[in-house]
C-alpha cells in the first residue's frame, strides 16, 4: 500500500473514532443516568449549602446568648417585668 493511501485511512479512522465518541456522549448526556447523576449532584449542593449556612446562624445564636447571659449578669436586662427581689414597691 501506499503511504498516501494509509495516511488517508487513518486519518478517516480517526474521524469515525472522534464522531463514535461524540455520539456516545452525546447519548450519555440524553439518558436518564446522566439527569439522575445531575439531580443527585443538585441535592449533595443544596445539602451542604444549607448544612453551611445552619452552621453560620447557630453560631450567631450562640453568640448573642453568650452576650444575653453577660447584660444580665450585670442587671443591664431583664428577662420578666418584675421588680428586683427585696425592692419596696
Amino acid at each position: 500500500m501506499k503511504t498516501e493511501t494509509i495516511e488517508q485511512v487513518g486519518g478517516a479512522a480517526n474521524k469515525v473514532t472522534l464522531a463514535g465518541a461524540g455520539m456516545t456522549g452525546w447519548g450519555w448526556l440524553a439518558s436518564n443516568e446522566f439527569l439522575g447523576l445531575v439531580g443527585a449532584l443538585v441535592a449533595v449542593g443544596g445539602l451542604v449549602v444549607t448544612w453551611y449556612y445552619k452552621r453560620e446562624a447557630n453560631k450567631r445564636l450562640i453568640e448573642e446568648h453568650k452576650w444575653r447571659v453577660v447584660r444580665l449578669r450585670r442587671g443591664l436586662d431583664s428577662d420578666t417585668d418584675l421588680g428586683e427581689l427585696g425592692a419596696e414597691e
